[in-house]
């Protein structure tokens, strides 16, 4: 197992940020053989570059990588979001298909969590997952997220993909966040 190492992702990084994301929910190779697919019920691409520097861009957020040793690729990455009120959301979780299945989305998530504790005194992480992503929703369950009463709808924005299936929505899950330890 190649060792990883935690970053913040700079400007250089968001082309390959827009490839993993792209390869993990929507590419040919995930619909084959990733759990974490959505190709079945969405068509299209999950982002683009546009979308990542305008989230890049935000004072209130940024993306953390988990980045290889050996050879410096991005192996899993997220973004992260202040929404005040002692609420983050984290958001577009990504492990590198050939790393799947070996505890780096857990470790990128833990991160996630220790990151918005510290920078902005977080006391809740939230993330939105399409309601019928039952693997999905059990992944997270094990670490501790529940289900809220927060549903939005998919976006009708293509650029996020055009559903296959009508009433998609997005159902917000939520984890309190254990106090800092400074």
């Amino acid at each position: 197992m190649t060792a990883v190492v935690a970053r913040l992702a700079g400007t250089e990084d968001l082309p390959s940020l827009v490839a993993l994301v792209n390869g993990v929910y929507r590419g040919p190779a995930a619909a084959a053989r990733a759990w974490t697919t959505e190709a079945q019920i969405i068509d299209g691409q999950r982002c683009d570059l546009e979308m990542l520097q305008a989230l890049q861009q935000s004072p209130a957020g940024f993306f953390l990588l988990l980045e290889e040793l050996e050879t410096g690729r991005i192996c899993a990455a997220c973004h992260l979001q202040d929404c005040s009120e002692a609420v983050a959301e984290t958001g577009m979780l990504s492990v590198a298909l050939d790393r799947q299945g070996k505890g780096l989305g857990s470790q990128l998530l833990s991160r996630a969590e220790a990151e918005a504790r510290a920078r902005w005194r977080s006391r809740v992480m939230r993330l939105w997952v399409i309601d019928c992503r039952a693997e999905l929703l059990a992944f997270y369950a094990r670490r501790g997220y529940r289900a809220t009463d927060i549903y939005r709808s998919f976006p009708q924005d293509p650029r996020y993909g055009v559903p296959r299936l009508t009433g998609l929505q997005l159902m917000a899950l939520e984890k309190n966040l254990p106090e800092s330890d400074g």
